[in-house]
């Protein structure tokens, strides 16, 4: 017996041409058009940037919010309380958190911080083609879009940090020291006479130079070819993901192939691949040589442990292009805000110097010897506060639907943000809109000897829902301390070797675009090399 013709094939007899590729693909645009405008109206959730009457793209909110996403966040936090509300931003549509709810949550498995990290929530996979294309702007990078390949991110390159680099920190602390020197040397120079630094572009080499020492050895972090390779792609791609985010996310991985941005893109990786790629031949012919021996391997970094870990791997340059990416811009980030706070605060520049000298003196250069350095770490964790990387500093995609203690429901796919501007609100940290590099030290001394959210929180590597400068919950960054250990170094290196201070009358502020806050990119140092009280080459480790 004959089914019955379907709606579809009843009106596909009066389609012409409704066999044809164009008619989908015109039929799924109408779909997107209408999920996009009138998409996920069943909450009631308060908005901060609502849509006005008769308006059915998103330009003018992403428009209005990239210059002003500090002050529009902070005026949400004023008008909606702890409550939840929805914003919509550079990343696309999002449901706010309070920190109340950040802490309720940090732990839900159900929340993934690689999803929206990653662009996976692909059309017709994990949810149905509605929720899909109402939710595909939300997402951050393009890690799908070919050249883009060090921003597809997966849990692998957290394992080997978590398994293996966290637990070598002890070992590690004299290879990044020595580097540290290297790289000062060459970079900051040893000239005692003033000169302007600009600390955007040389912290970046210092810091890279330091971490690539311990991902690639000491022979590819002096490498000037690599080093060229890694810092042109950094720098391109993260023009091209504002460039690429612009563009509704349907057409994103189409336009790409015609964007020049994009173009330079794929060519700088191809660059990079070639100048590792002799690299890696060299050092599996030293390994092969090493256990035909019967000798172990005599390398002991981030390849080796991969490799131990997942087996050989030709992609060792996405995964030091990735490491470069989430490591070390974020690390110099911090570092170079760390020293702008410091000149802006001279008056902390003496007790830091005399702890470095007094610790270090008597522990050598050792992890425990940067533990002991606390007000180092307050001023870090300050610096932090008063400016992180990233306004949304908690980032999630639902992966199942998730119901709150107040019984409100996030829908499997919709997108949270647990925003940072509370970390200058008076209502979580007293004065809070002034730096005080003291603070952290105060609330780590009062809470010696006891267990009270404090003491818990007070180190830099710490992590609580009021300060969220290294996320928070079991996707906190899993390279905090690591980049701490990094950052505490470097500051010995500079604050025992250098002077530097800010050009007369300049007064840095930091540059809020969308949900990135980066150091004034104005910012200049004048430096010059001093005499050290303490030779930490010499020191112990």
């Amino acid at each position: 017996m004959n089914s019955r013709p379907t709606w579809w094939e009843e009106l596909r007899v009066d389609i012409p041409f409704a066999d044809q590729p164009a008619v989908y693909i015109l039929t799924l645009a109408v779909l997107v058009f209408f999920a996009r405008a009138f998409g996920d109206q069943k909450s009631n959730l308060p908005e901060l940037n609502p849509k006005k009457a008769f308006e059915f793209t998103n330009r003018r909110r992403v428009s209005e919010f990239f210059p002003r996403s500090a002050a529009l966040l902070a005026e949400g936090r004023s008008r909606f309380g702890n409550k939840l509300y929805k914003a919509y931003c550079d990343w696309g549509e999002v449901i706010v958190l309070s920190p109340q709810h950040i802490e309720e949550l940090r732990s839900d498995a159900r929340l993934s911080f690689l999803v929206p990290a990653n662009d996976v929530y692909h059309i017709f996979t994990m949810m149905p083609v509605i929720d899909t294309v109402a939710h595909m702007d939300s997402q951050d990078t393009h890690g799908y879009i070919p050249g883009f390949d060090a921003f597809s991110l997966d849990d692998k390159l957290a394992k080997i940090v978590t398994k293996y680099l966290t637990k070598a920190l002890t070992k590690l602390t004299a290879p990044i020291s020595q580097e540290a020197t290297f790289a000062m040397r060459a970079v900051l120079t040893d000239s005692p006479e003033w000169h302007v630094m600009s600390p955007k572009e040389d912290l970046v080499r210092v810091v890279s130079q330091m971490s690539t020492r311990i991902f690639m050895g000491e022979e590819l972090c002096r490498n000037e070819e690599w080093t060229k390779a890694s810092g042109d792609y950094t720098i391109t791609a993260f023009k091209a993901t504002d460039k690429v985010r612009a563009w509704p996310r349907l057409l994103r991985p189409i336009v790409h192939w015609a964007m020049p941005v994009c173009q330079d893109l794929r060519q700088q990786l191809v660059k990079a691949n070639n100048a590792l790629e002799p690299h890696i031949k060299k050092r599996n012919a030293i390994k092969a040589a090493a256990l035909a021996k019967g000798q172990p391997s005599p390398f002991d970094d981030l390849v080796e442990w991969w490799e131990t870990e997942y087996g050989p791997s030709n992609e060792h340059a996405r995964h030091q292009l990735t490491l470069t990416v989430v490591a070390i811009h974020t690390t110099s980030d911090l570092l170079q805000q760390t020293m702008i706070d410091i000149a802006m605060n001279p008056e902390i520049l003496a007790p830091l110097r005399e702890e470095v000298i007094t610790v270090l003196g008597s522990q050598g250069l050792k992890k425990t010897a940067l533990y002991n350095l606390k007000l180092m770490d307050s001023v870090i964790k300050e610096s932090q506060r008063m400016k992180p990387a990233l306004l949304g500093l908690w980032s999630r995609q639902a992966l199942a639907d998730v119901e709150l203690s107040d019984g409100f429901v996030i829908k499997k796919g919709q997108r949270v943000l647990g925003e940072g501007t509370h970390m200058w609100n008076s209502e979580y940290w007293k004065d809070a809109d002034k730096f005080d590099g003291y603070r952290f030290l105060r609330l780590r001394e009062a809470a010696e000897g006891e267990r009270d959210e404090d003491s818990k929180t007070a180190h830099l590597v710490s992590t609580s829902s009021r300060h969220l400068g290294f996320g928070h919950g079991i996707h906190a960054c899993p390279g905090r301390f690591f980049a701490a250990n990094e950052i505490k170094i470097a500051l010995c290196h500079i604050l025992l070797k250098y002077d530097w201070k800010l050009p007369d009358g300049f007064q840095p502020k930091a540059t809020t675009f969308g949900m990135s806050i980066i150091p004034d990119p104005a910012t200049k140092f004048l430096i010059r090399r001093r005499k050290e009280e303490l030779d930490l080459d010499s020191l112990e480790c």
